[in-house]
């Protein structure tokens, strides 16, 4: 019952103001941004859902070797790590939420990625890796805005959505 209504709780809270686009292989992801420590640890947790055409990109200030674990991750997902240029250094498909089975200390959990120095990651709905080919090697890009108005533009130029 608290699990419950801590999932309840959480999915109710303000949705992260700070967004944009995020664009592999032609195809455009309303991304949400997970800026801040907070944001970063909080990820994709508590989600039930993440629709074809969203993501989460995680942005940092500096290259390093970032680590995810799937704790209180309900969906799996697919995870691209990119240098600042967009350049895909690694891939993590079809990772599985953390099984509710898993007692352990959480510096017991299983990390995925981290093998190579990225300087961003990005966290896709399941699939997309297979369904767009992506590979390392391969450029996406972004252009987010801030909620204080700041742009943060990188890897490939972010063509302007098409309006029938």
């Amino acid at each position: 019952m608290q699990a419950f209504l801590l999932s309840l709780l959480l999915s109710l809270a303000p949705v992260i103001p700070n967004g944009g686009i995020v664009v592999a292989k032609g195809q455009r992801f309303l991304a949400e941004v997970a800026l801040t420590p907070q944001e970063q640890m909080r990820g994709l947790m508590y989600r039930q859902y993440l629709a074809k055409d969203r993501c989460m990109i995680f942005i940092y200030d500096e290259d390093s070797q970032h680590t995810i674990w799937m704790k209180n991750c309900l969906i799996s997902l697919d995870v691209v790590w990119v240098k600042e240029d967009g350049t895909i250094v690694e891939i993590v498909d079809r990772v599985p939420p953390l099984s509710p089975m898993f007692k352990g200390p959480d510096s017991e959990a299983p990390t995925y990625g981290g093998k190579v120095m990225s300087r961003h990651f990005i966290e896709f709905p399941v699939g997309t890796v297979k369904r767009l080919g992506l590979k390392v090697g391969d450029r996406i890009g972004w252009n987010i805005k801030l909620e204080d108005g700041t742009t943060i533009a990188g890897g490939l130029p972010v063509p302007k959505a098409k309006h029938p």
